[in-house]
């Protein structure tokens, strides 16, 4: 609410999770859209864990979120400090 509400220039938000669920994690990256970007500690590892399950949805929405760029890997977090 206090991000919202604020005039001017607000800094970047975002969260490093570990989440298993791909429901939990896309309401965290597409919810209120506050959260400029979602990082996962172990993404890939949650990908492939999805992909063994063979459930479509979940699967379906970890796409869209990691092609959004709205969900990441740990690993590019320094990279995009760093811009």
């Amino acid at each position: 609410m206090l991000i919202r509400n604020r005039k001017g220039l607000t800094p970047h938000i975002v969260v490093v999770t570990g989440e298993p669920l791909p429901s939990r994690l896309s309401s965290l990256a597409l919810g209120t859209g506050d959260i400029d970007c979602v990082y996962h500690f172990a993404l890939y590892e949650l990908i492939d864990a999805v992909k063994d399950t063979g459930a479509e949805d979940s699967i379906e929405i970890l796409k869209i979120l990691v092609e959004g760029k709205r969900l990441r890997d740990i690993s590019d977090l320094l990279l995009d400090l760093a811009i």
